[in-house]
């Protein structure tokens, strides 16, 4: 099979904006909490279209590393323990997410916490998930790394959908270093790949802009985090381009020996 998204900017549009739509899903309720009003309407009416985004977003995804999905069972989406959870989880989340939307006035701080929790999950999914791909058939990592290139990936994410999240920055200045120890983690072939094809740049950039937003002028918080989000989208997706190309080929078979 081939993928369907030829143009590695494209691809990496693709993976920011999955870690914007489904990040939210967990940072935005958790903000809503303690919010007023205005900001609970504007954020509980985002919830949904930003779910749907992030599906249409994983869907593409798959769609472009076609290979990589297959060989971890993550396509069809139902023929994985992996792509059954996120199936029950992405409903819990746009159930919640539509009561939400109808409930926000009269709701209280613990059901935003409660909703945001469900999201947490989804996103620990849609991460564990999203490592399986960028895994694919090329090099593999420790389960301990593993887990660890998961849960970072999801902090990544938190960090950067606080670009879509009323108040001050918190977890973006953690998202940064995040990111940096990601790429340390990542299998060293993967990495020496990523650094020969230029992405150290994309990588520290992307660290830079996700840490600093917390301390840049109001104005330019969001833009900064849009940025960094969309820059490791671009890392995180060449990084499952990348592995792709280092996949080991299958041993040819052995051949019987004269007599036998």
């Amino acid at each position: 099979m081939s993928g369907s998204l030829d143009s590695p900017a494209l691809d990496g549009l693709i993976f920011g904006l999955l870690l914007l739509a489904w990040g939210a899903q967990a940072a935005i309720p958790w903000r809503l909490a303690a919010a007023g009003p205005g900001a609970r309407k504007r954020g509980a009416l985002a919830l949904l279209p930003l779910l749907v985004a992030g599906a249409l977003a994983a869907f593409l995804i798959l769609q472009g590393h076609p290979d990589a999905a297959l060989t971890q069972g993550l396509y069809p989406p139902g023929a994985s323990s992996v792509g059954r959870v996120l199936a029950v989880l992405f409903a819990a989340v746009a159930l919640a997410g539509a009561l939400l939307a109808t409930g926000w006035r009269s709701l209280e701080p613990a059901g935003w916490r409660l909703a945001a929790g469900f999201g947490a999950a989804l996103l620990l999914a849609a991460t564990w998930a999203a490592e399986l791909l960028r895994t694919g058939e090329g090099p593999a990592s420790a389960p301990a790394v593993f887990l660890a290139l998961t849960l970072l990936r999801a902090l990544i994410a938190l960090g950067a959908a606080e670009a879509l999240a009323p108040g001050r920055p918190a977890l973006a200045v953690v998202a940064g270093p995040a990111l940096a120890l990601y790429a340390l983690l990542l299998p060293a072939s993967v990495a020496h790949a990523l650094a020969a094809h230029g992405q150290w740049l994309t990588l520290a950039a992307a660290a830079l802009l996700l840490a600093a937003a917390r301390w840049l002028p109001p104005a330019l918080r969001r833009p900064a985090l849009l940025a960094g989000a969309l820059l490791a989208g671009l890392y995180f997706s060449q990084a499952t381009r990348l592995s792709a190309t280092l996949a080991v080929p299958p041993l040819p078979p052995m051949r019987s020996l004269p007599g036998r």
